[in-house]
C-alpha cells in the first residue's frame, strides 16, 4: 500500500504528466494507492497501463490534475475502486471504460468531462457507486442502465444529459440514493417507479419533467427525501402521499400543481420540510399534524391559499373550508422558515459527498469522523 494522503504533494517542477504514477509503475505488489487531498498536477500519463497487475484501488481525488483521462487506463483490469474525482480533468470518459470488468466504484465527478455517457460504461455489472455528477456531459442514459443490478447509489447530477428517463432506472432494486437534479430531461417520471422500494433519496429537481404526479409515488414508503421541484408537473398532489411515513423532506415547489392541499399529508409524522411555494395551489392550508410547524415560506407564492394568519394568506371562507376536506394545496417547511428548507436539502445533497468521504478514508486506511 501507498498511502500519502492529505499531504502537500506536488507534481515534479516542469513535468508536464504526473510523474508520480510513472515512478510507481516499478512497484510490482502495489494493491492499493492513495494519493487524494494534496497538490498533484499535471496530466494522467500513459504509462498508468503500466502499473502493477495487482493494483485494486487507485485514489487521486481532491488534486490539481489535468488533461484527459487516457484509453490506457483501461488496462487495469483489476481495478475495484477509481477515484478521479474532483480535479480539473476534462475531455470524454473512456470509450473502453467496459474493459475494466471489476470495477465497482468509478469516481468521476467535479471535472469537466464532456460528451456522452460511453455505452461501455454498463459493462461495468459489479459496480454498486457511480459518480459522475458535476461535469458536462451530454446525451442520455442508456436503457441497458438496468444490467447495473448492483448499482446502490447512482449521481448524475448537473450535467447537460437530456431525453426521458429510462424505465431501467427504476429496475435497480438495491439502489439507495438516486440524484438526477440539474440536467434537462424532459417527458413524465417513469410509471415503473413503484419498483425503487429501497430508495431513500430521489431528487429530480431542476429538470423539464411534465405531467401528472402518479399515485404509485406512495409505493416508496422507504423514502426519506423527495425533491422534484422546478420541473412543470402539474395536476393534483396525490392524497396517497400519506403512505409515505419515512418521508421528512418534500419539495415540489416551483411546479405547476394546482388544486388543493391533501388534508392526508397531516399524517406524515416525520416531516420537516414541505415545500409547496410558487405554485398554482389554492384554498385552505390544512393545520393538523406537523403542519402546526410549518411557515409562511411553504406557501408563497401561492396567491389562491386561505388559512391561518401566520401563513400570511387571507382567512378562509366557509366555502374554502369545506373544500379542505376532499385535497389541498401543499407546504414547504417544517419549525424554522425558510433557512431550515436550505439546511435539509443541503444535508441530503452533502450526504452523497460524505459517502464518497467515506470511501476515500477508508480506503486510504484511515477512520471516517
Amino acid at each position: 500500500r501507498l498511502h500519502l494522503y492529505r499531504n502537500r504533494l506536488t507534481n515534479v517542477p516542469g513535468n508536464h504528466e504526473l510523474s508520480i504514477l510513472t515512478s510507481l509503475t516499478n512497484c510490482r505488489l502495489l494493491e492499493k494507492v492513495c494519493l487524494s487531498k494534496n497538490l498533484l498536477n499535471g496530466i494522467l500519463p500513459a504509462s498508468v497501463r503500466n502499473l502493477t497487475a495487482t493494483l485494486l484501488k487507485l485514489q487521486l481525488s481532491f488534486n490539481l490534475i489535468e488533461g484527459t483521462i487516457p484509453l490506457a487506463l483501461a488496462n487495469l483490469t483489476k481495478l475495484i475502486a477509481l477515484d478521479l474525482s474532483s480535479n480539473k480533468i476534462k475531455g470524454l470518459i473512456p470509450p473502453n471504460i467496459g474493459q475494466m470488468h471489476s470495477l465497482q466504484q468509478p469516481f468521476l465527478d467535479n471535472n469537466a468531462l464532456e460528451g456522452p455517457i460511453p455505452l461501455s460504461i454498463y459493462q461495468l455489472v459489479h459496480m454498486y457507486v457511480f459518480y459522475i455528477g458535476h461535469n458536462m456531459l451530454i446525451g442520455s442514459i442508456s436503457s441497458s442502465i438496468n444490467n447495473l443490478t448492483s448499482l446502490q447509489w447512482l449521481d448524475l447530477s448537473s450535467n447537460n444529459l437530456k431525453s426521458t428517463l429510462p424505465p431501467g432506472i427504476c429496475e435497480l432494486k438495491d439502489l439507495l440514493d438516486l440524484y438526477l437534479q440539474d440536467n434537462s430531461f424532459t417527458s413524465h417520471l417513469p410509471l415503473n417507479l413503484r419498483n425503487l422500494a429501497t430508495t431513500d433519496i430521489i431528487d429530480i429537481s431542476a429538470n423539464k419533467l411534465s405531467g401528472e404526479l402518479p399515485t404509485s409515488l406512495s409505493k416508496l414508503q422507504m423514502l426519506e427525501y423527495l425533491n422534484l421541484s422546478r420541473n412543470t408537473f402539474d395536476g393534483h398532489i396525490p392524497e396517497q402521499l400519506d403512505h409515505m411515513l419515512n418521508l421528512d423532506t418534500i419539495d415540489l415547489s416551483h411546479d405547476k400543481l394546482s388544486g388543493h392541499i391533501p388534508k392526508s399529508l397531516e399524517k406524515l409524522q416525520h416531516i420537516l420540510v414541505l415545500d409547496l411555494s410558487f405554485s398554482l395551489l389554492e384554498v385552505e392550508i390544512p393545520s393538523g399534524g406537523k403542519f402546526t410547524n410549518l411557515s409562511a415560506e411553504s406557501f408563497l407564492g401561492n396567491y389562491a391559499l386561505c388559512g391561518a394568519p401566520k401563513f400570511h394568506v387571507p382567512v378562509c371562507s366557509d366555502g374554502a373550508k369545506k373544500h379542505n376536506n376532499v385535497n389541498m394545496p401543499r407546504v414547504d417547511i417544517a419549525s424554522g422558515g425558510f433557512a431550515l428548507v436550505l439546511i435539509v436539502v443541503a444535508k441530503y445533497r452533502k450526504r452523497g459527498l460524505e459517502k464518497h468521504d467515506q470511501e476515500v478514508e477508508r480506503f486510504c486506511g484511515i477512520p471516517f469522523q
